[in-house]
């Protein structure tokens, strides 16, 4: 899987694969995106507070690569 930065509110959410095959998606502090994105993360996934941002479970990536490129589409349209 390749990184990956998704336009959501008009804020970057950044995607991308860790060495042990989960998912990293952090994006900047900003509220409505944190309402959007950490619904999606929330039991597919854990907090990581050092790095601020989510990394997601190996079985759930597609799942949620698949969710954030449908939030980014609805927003162009």
């Amino acid at each position: 899987m390749q990184n990956m930065i998704l336009t959501i509110v008009g804020v970057p959410v950044f995607v991308s694969e860790l060495p042990s095959g989960d998912l990293k998606v952090w994006h900047p502090f900003n509220k409505q995106v944190r309402s959007l994105v950490e619904p999606m993360c929330r039991g597919r996934g854990r907090w990581h507070p050092g790095y601020t941002n989510w990394v997601i479970f190996s079985k759930f990536k597609y799942e949620i690569v698949a969710d954030l490129r449908a939030l980014a589409e609805v927003e162009r349209g």
